[in-house]
């Protein structure tokens, strides 16, 4: 429970710099220097017009500015820069250094909305609530990162409000199940990611190709899995540094790992491709409450995932449109893949 207040203190005088500090104002015209950003992510499975398994997702993010080492970290509470350089392996010659700050929603349904009794051969309905706390370094090479996400599983979630919300926004069938969501129950997480970049090539002055090798370790009530894949960008005047891989709370980490492209005053417009495994030991929406008994269903402990996107970044926002889809990663007929189409939107300061 300290833990937990601790990290919202933190949060809150934390968001309280981001917004009111005028020094994220003088470089939003510069893209050469990567100042500090916001970030926006939806998350919904809409796209292909269906709603179950992981039915939606919100991200409210704050990336700070680029610097040097951690010492340098502008407008971030002193713990961020202490924590930064005391995490193992955290700190080398020739990185970037960053880190980020989150308030999400992850929101799980069974396939039949108009039940109110409990699906037991489906999964269950679930929602949780996180702050994510997240500190990264990398170069155009190589990234490390490390995150710690704190939050709460069950009805103070709010994700029965929220789902209400957005269907009556889209005029979508009303939940009637909410009654039988996964109890309440403190989350806290620990991830940590690695990624290198193993191939670069350069078509011409514009056109460009790289191919990432990402590894992902979660530990806690939230996800315990390990992950590994490889992220491909193709396109045109591609920013240096290493793909965002859409979040969904969780499954992988929140970062902005970019650094100038080779022409800074031109936009960029690319395409993304990645594939990853995963090897699941708990998935808190499938396993439901760790310390509590609850609903759940039989998982399948390896999973594989595909996401395409689409790019567009110019000096002072950028746009990215994602399309994500998983093998079956339970062991019912009802609940099928995982596929969700996600939009989220950057602002530079």
């Amino acid at each position: 429970m300290m833990l937990e207040l601790t990290l919202r203190f933190h949060t809150i005088a934390y968001l309280c710099l981001c917004v009111f500090s005028p020094t994220h104002y003088a470089l939003a015209n510069d893209r050469s220097i990567e100042s500090a950003s916001w970030r926006f992510e939806f998350d919904n499975d809409l796209f292909f017009q269906k709603d179950n398994k992981i039915s939606s997702g919100l991200s409210l993010q704050h990336h700070s500015a680029i610097a040097t080492n951690w010492d340098t970290l502008q407008k971030v509470p002193d713990f961020v820069r202490r924590w930064g350089e005391a995490f193992p392996f955290m700190s080398a010659g020739g990185l970037s250094y960053r880190a980020g700050i989150a308030l999400g929603q992850v929101i799980q349904t069974p396939d039949d909305l108009s039940r109110k009794d409990l699906i037991v051969d489906d999964v269950p309905y679930a929602g949780v609530l996180t702050v994510q706390a997240t500190w990264y370094a990398y170069n155009d090479t190589e990234f490390r990162g490390i995150e710690i996400t704190a939050g709460v599983l069950g009805s103070a979630s709010l994700a029965q409000y929220s789902q209400k919300l957005i269907h009556s926004v889209f005029n979508s069938e009303e939940p009637e199940g909410w009654d039988n969501q996964l109890k309440t129950e403190l989350l806290l997480n620990l991830n940590v990611m690695r990624k290198i970049k193993i191939l670069q090539l350069t078509f011409d002055d514009q056109q460009s190709f790289d191919l990432v090798l990402d590894g992902h370790v979660a530990l806690g009530n939230l996800f315990t899995k390990a992950s590994t894949g490889l992220e491909m960008r193709f396109g045109n005047n591609i920013p240096k540094g290493f793909l965002y891989v859409t979040d969904p709370v969780g499954l992988s980490m929140h970062y902005l790992a970019n650094m100038k492209p080779d022409n800074p005053n031109r936009h960029s417009l690319y395409g993304s491709l990645v594939l990853r495994a995963s090897a699941f030991a708990h998935n808190v929406f499938l396993d439901g409450n760790l310390f509590r008994d609850s609903h759940s269903v039989d998982k399948k402990p390896w999973v594989g995932l595909a996401v395409i996107g689409f790019h567009y970044e110019s000096a002072k926002w950028g746009i990215h449109f994602n399309l994500l889809s998983t093998t079956d990663n339970v062991d019912t007929h009802l609940a099928g893949r995982e596929q969700l189409g996600t939009i989220h939107v950057e602002w530079r300061f």
